[in-house]
């Protein structure tokens, strides 16, 4: 029996097809393996998203080949859409883009006779169709990820997704409650939500009626006693009516939301090419809010966009002191190829430095007191991880705090209740 090694960079979605390939390969004779020097096959689904994305993608690359010199090494996602002959070069066996993931059992079946390197890349990926990927991603926990759609239409100024994942499209209803109802029946407890830009979901679907919150009010209907459904990233603007109707409705989706501000300067949002004021993200909150007390809303923040003064920058500053946010994402702005904001001048790596370190402490400070509000409380928790060595399981509360109690076996899957002290939380 040959054996696969699997491992997927970034984000959630990446996640989501890597389990769902492996799974694919799997049910074809392959044995899942967590050593990558004892695999026949490696596969990297790789992420561009920053310009440190970038590195860890080719350091993957050459690290796998160093490691393995004899397996076959297949790279696909947003990194290999852009750099395909540099992954090749790299040690890449098989090189697929963005839309090519269900010609990888194909093409390494073509590898195997052949032994010729593989590039299927296509030039632009902007009219694409929702790639079915043909399997159930299954998790190793108690946590499943179910892609609901790719694709972004926003072009923001400062990001290469769109050109790279191609365009917004969402996956026909009937695949998703198909799927969200096979890992309900398999004992998953909580489903995760995820897309590239899910706010978006069915905008490109017959009339555009359907959306997300119908969506999630069908899959509610499809596993009537889900213990949690977790809702992904989201866009303040594409919170509407039907999505706080959901979260009125069903008290099993989770008490956190992710919400992107990138900038609390109104100056920055329009050169980010940012469609939102700051009364209207803060009005929204306040509508979450008053549905949902303590639910935890946090956000993305980019430090030292290009042309961002000192001044816009305390805005920023203010306007996240303001919204409360429970966790502050902070990242430094990295220039993509190919995008509006590339062709401006950059910040100095000193002040985007400074800029992150003043964020980071503000955020630390937000999610302490967010957390200080638990303290004392029981709460249930959805255990997902163990650590033998220190006898210590590991889960979250539906308001994502991470919490530990002592355990002599494994607890995944299992939900109980724990105070929430100092003690107990892990994050």
């Amino acid at each position: 029996m040959k054996k696969a090694y699997f491992h997927s960079l970034g984000c959630k979605v990446n996640a989501y097809e890597t389990s769902s390939l492996a799974t694919e390969f799997e049910s074809l004779g392959y044995q899942r393996t967590e050593n990558e020097e004892e695999a026949d096959l490696v596969v990297l689904n790789t992420c561009s998203v920053t310009g440190k994305a970038d590195q860890k993608s080719r350091q993957h690359i050459s690290s796998f080949r160093r490691r393995n010199p004899n397996a076959l090494i297949l790279v696909m996602g947003c990194y290999s859409q852009s750099n395909a002959e540099k992954c090749a070069q790299l040690g890449a066996d098989i090189v697929l883009g963005s839309s090519m993931r269900t010609k990888a059992i194909p093409y390494v079946e073509q590898f195997l006779a052949t032994k010729e390197k593989i590039i299927d890349v296509k030039k632009s990926v902007r009219h694409e169709g929702y790639e079915e990927l043909g399997a159930t991603a299954f998790c190793e926990n108690a946590r499943a990820y179910l892609k609901i759609q790719d694709g972004c239409d926003n072009f923001c100024a400062y990001c290469y997704i769109p050109q790279l994942r191609g365009n917004s499209r969402s996956r026909e209803p009937r695949f998703v409650l198909e799927e969200a109802r096979s890992l309900y029946e398999r004992g998953y407890k909580e489903i995760v939500l995820t897309g590239i830009h899910i706010g978006g979901y069915g905008k490109d679907l017959g009339d555009g009626s359907y959306r997300l919150g119908d969506l999630i009010d069908d899959i509610f209907l499809k596993c009537p006693d889900l213990y949690r459904l977790r809702i992904s990233s989201i866009e303040e603007s594409e919170i509407d009516g039907a999505l706080l109707g959901a979260l009125r409705k069903h008290p099993a989706i989770a008490d956190h939301l992710h919400i992107p501000l990138q900038s609390g300067s109104e100056a920055v949002l329009k050169s980010m090419r940012r469609h939102y004021d700051k009364k209207a993200f803060l009005d929204k909150l306040a509508m979450i809010r008053s549905i949902r007390p303590g639910i935890a809303i946090t956000t993305d923040v980019i430090a030292g966009y290009p042309g961002e003064t000192q001044e816009q920058w305390e805005e920023t500053m203010a306007f996240c002191a303001l919204a409360d946010f429970a966790e502050i994402h902070v990242f430094p702005f990295s220039s993509r190829p190919n995008t509006y904001a590339a062709t401006l001048k950059d910040t100095s790596p000193d002040i985007k430095k400074a800029r992150v370190h003043e964020l980071l402490e503000l955020s630390k400070a937000h999610r302490l007191a967010y957390k200080k509000q638990f303290y004392g409380k029981e709460m249930e928790v959805l255990f997902e991880e163990y650590d033998a060595e220190k006898g210590l399981a590991f889960g979250h509360t539906s308001n994502y705090l991470l919490v530990k109690t002592p355990a002599n076996a494994p607890m995944h899957g299992c939900v109980k209740k724990i105070v929430y002290t100092e003690e107990t939380a892990s994050d």
